[in-house]
């Protein structure tokens, strides 16, 4: 690969990995659900972490479809918050890229697939927040597939007189 090919690449790698981030900053001010408090009030996409916090202290993993959502959404948050700051040192080690993709996609696809069997089995009473969250773990995973090596210039080396 040509060095301005991935250069490139690593650009729009970097751009997609900071709109991630900022898709997902943005999740937690939209509502994630409208059905799901007695009183009414629409719940908002911060109020994720309490109840994430609350599944997590119980203990109780008996329900497999709550706990791969819960693990994909903890795993994809932590890549979605550090992958923009991690882009150099995943350029130069493929084996940590790869440490860094594979999970990126499990949890993309597997959050993406709870949600949507979530869908099928229920009304749709989902907010924007959900499809917001899901498309700033693609996008995290879109970015994190277009990182590339860039190749070393070849020395220039004086012919000898």
């Amino acid at each position: 690969m040509s060095r301005p090919h991935a250069r490139w690449m690593n650009v729009a790698a970097l751009s997609l990995l900071v709109t991630a981030l900022i898709v997902f900053v943005a999740f937690h001010f939209m509502v994630v659900d409208y059905a799901s408090s007695p009183m009414g009030k629409n719940t908002m996409g911060w109020h994720l972490w309490p109840e994430l916090y609350r599944f997590v202290r119980m203990g109780n993993f008996s329900d497999s479809e709550s706990t791969i959502a819960a693990t994909c959404f903890l795993c994809a948050t932590l890549l979605v918050a550090l992958a923009p700051f991690s882009i150099s040192f995943l350029q130069k080690s493929r084996l940590a890229w790869w440490v860094v993709v594979i999970p990126a996609g499990v949890a993309t696809f597997g959050f993406g697939g709870t949600i949507g069997i979530e869908l099928l089995n229920s009304p749709a009473s989902f907010g924007p927040g959900i499809p917001c969250l899901i498309a700033s773990f693609a996008l995290n995973f879109t970015g994190l597939l277009l990182i590339r090596r860039e190749p070393t210039p070849e020395p220039v080396v004086d012919a000898p007189t």
